[in-house]
């Protein structure tokens, strides 16, 4: 089961924003500045309302804060069984959810850890924890001690792009431009925080730069020929086909896309994001697009496309339940409104198709319609419930082709392979 992340009261949220921009400040060597002494000022009246709990939280951070800000001028102690134990320990907690026991016991053996793999690990526990603007400032430390480290750049670009895409779009526009000076990692991670800014730009805007990342994305696989593929290399690889094949997908190029997530689920077989979507751009055309399909969800996939795509299939199919299964697990996932409201609507028609109580499926038209009131196809699938006998005739109610639903399903799809 999945850790949960802390829950942070608006109080607490107003100090950390504090300390944060103090810790700005103080980088930038204006920690005595009239900017400073006003944030100060301000976090006064917001720390004098946290809980015990949530002082210390945040004394342990300013701790850690000023760690980066004036460093220890000793070298990190001698590693010993003691400290490795205690290290298992910390991902323990972390695996635990608990998050300030993980911080306290990083705190407590820093004197231990070499200081970029420290500011790494407080980073992923924030980050893990919730608070993803408090895990960019120990990224950040990470990668400025040590540049080379693709990981540790790769992972800043991703936790910015959470609460800051245009800083990291400028940041993997810098990267791009100049990608051999950066390990493959980092490059992909960058394409990746391109490409999800893309659905903003225009149709010719994101013909251009999708053709601009293709050689960027098979340069960088070329880089990893010959490397280890375990751990995050893996990772870094089935997210390198994947974007290749979202490129050569978006550009209509549907044969070079199958042949990129093919390659992917060569080198990793069971990777739910590449078999989705794989599957997604075949269905309609094969019968292998229901078992990738089918294998994405086996294999844990947080995505909603899949769980989409299979429930119309088995709309189509006749295989009701199955097709009621699949929209309600849908409908407890993330996705658009559009998505949403059209598997409301296909879990009433399957409710129709199985005898459900009329009340049960009008609601279920209802939600599909308040999901996304220019849905026009479930108002009048509605009123075809409310028109014939009960329950309607099976095939009386319309359903939108295979070729229209993969276009919608790619439309939702955010292509990352699973870790």
């Amino acid at each position: 089961m999945t850790p949960r992340p802390m829950t942070f009261s608006a109080n607490y949220l107003a100090v950390v924003r504090g300390l944060r921009e103090l810790h700005r400040l103080t980088l930038d060597g204006r920690q005595d500045s009239p900017e400073a002494d006003a944030v100060r000022d301000a976090t006064d009246l917001p720390w004098s309302a946290l809980t015990e709990v949530e002082k210390k939280r945040l004394a342990g951070l300013s701790e850690d804060l000023y760690s980066i800000t004036d460093p220890p001028s000793a070298d990190p102690l001698e590693m010993n069984p003691q400290v490795q134990a205690r290290l298992v320990e910390i991902a323990e907690a972390r695996r635990r959810g608990e998050w300030d026991q993980a911080l306290d016991l990083l705190r407590r053996w820093a004197r231990y850890i070499d200081p970029d793999v420290l500011s790494y690990m407080r980073g992923a526990t924030w980050l893990d924890a919730g608070d993803p603007e408090t895990a960019a400032l120990f990224f950040e430390h990470a990668s400025s001690l040590r540049p080379e480290n693709g990981i540790y750049l790769a992972t800043l670009l991703a936790t910015l792009n959470r609460f800051d895409p245009r800083d990291a779009r400028r940041r993997a526009e810098e990267i791009l431009g100049e990608p051999d000076r950066f390990m493959p990692v980092a490059v992909v991670q960058a394409a990746d925080t391109v490409i999800s800014s893309i659905p903003s730009l225009s149709q010719d805007r994101q013909s251009r730069l999708y053709r601009q990342l293709i050689p960027l994305l098979e340069s960088a696989l070329q880089r990893m020929e010959g490397e280890a593929e375990g751990g995050v290399q893996r990772s870094t690889l089935s997210l390198t086909f994947a974007l290749l094949g979202l490129c050569h997908q978006m550009l209509g190029e549907r044969r070079l896309a199958e042949r990129a997530y093919t390659r992917g689920l060569t080198a990793d077989p069971t990777n739910c994001g590449l078999l989705a979507a794989r599957g997604m751009l075949l269905y309609g055309e094969s019968s292998r697009a229901v078992t990738d399909l089918e294998s994405a969800i086996q294999h844990g996939s947080p995505m909603i496309s899949p769980y989409y795509i299979l429930a119309h299939h088995s709309l189509l199919s006749g295989r009701f339940d199955r097709c009621r299964t699949l929209c309600e697990r849908a409908l407890e996932m993330q996705g658009s409104d559009a998505v949403k409201s059209e598997l409301a609507e296909w879990l009433a028609i399957a409710q129709s198709e199985l005898g459900y109580p009329a009340d049960l499926i009008r609601g279920s038209f209802e939600h599909a319609i308040a999901r996304d009131p220019s849905n026009d196809r479930a108002r009048r699938n509605l009123a075809i419930f409310e028109r014939l006998a009960r329950p309607a005739p099976s095939g009386s109610y319309e359903t939108r082709d295979q070729g229209a639903v993969r276009i919608s399903g790619l439309s939702e799809q955010r292509i990352r392979p699973a870790a």
